[in-house]
């Protein structure tokens, strides 16, 4: 379990190797108020779709022989949920919580990469945790393009903050060497 949730929150975590939240990392960077409603709020859609998704593709898409049809399950399922939670935040705040993307392709890789419920939960909240960890990296990075001041006269400071996550992704992913193994030499 440790192994699985090192593996998925630093070395190969959704955000990082997938892409998944890079660009929401950069809006989310920008918001002056409060993250914890908007975060919770895609916790839990996240974290309810994936085990709600996993029964429907074990009881009822893996017996009928149908499961190329998962993504549209969790689609499905994430849409009923996501509204639903977003309802109630807009009822109980009055706040805008709405967020598709990101949470969307982290069930999908958590769908795609669990084959216990065990899996599918930790997967699913160490992906999470993997974004909410690139979120501080992104902001120092934003803030240290701000101290120099001219990008905002040449050019856009978006993608100097894209560039440099790519460069960070390229550094962690030196690490990995599973691509020098001995039978690949021969």
């Amino acid at each position: 379990m440790l192994f699985i949730s090192m593996y998925y929150i630093f070395f190969a975590s959704a955000v990082v190797l997938y892409g998944a939240g890079l660009n929401s990392s950069t809006i989310v960077c920008d918001y002056k108020e409060r993250l914890s409603l908007p975060l919770t709020k895609i916790l839990f859609s996240i974290f309810f779709t994936t085990i709600l998704t996993w029964l429907i593709i074990r009881q009822l898409l893996i017996p009928l022989s149908i499961v190329e049809f998962y993504p549209l399950v969790a689609l499905l399922v994430y849409l009923i949920i996501s509204v639903l939670f977003e309802t109630v935040v807009r009822i109980t705040t009055g706040k805008v919580t709405a967020e598709f993307g990101f949470s969307y392709l982290i069930i999908l890789i958590t769908l795609s990469e669990s084959l216990r419920m065990s899996e599918v939960m930790l997967i699913s909240v160490c992906s999470f945790i993997s974004f909410v960890v690139l979120v501080p990296i992104v902001y120092a990075i934003k803030k240290r393009i701000d101290l120099v001041g001219s990008i905002q006269e040449h050019g856009n400071r978006k993608s100097l903050v894209l560039v440099s996550l790519a460069v960070i992704v390229t550094l962690l992913a030196v690490g990995n060497v599973s691509w020098l193994h001995a039978g690949g030499m021969q």
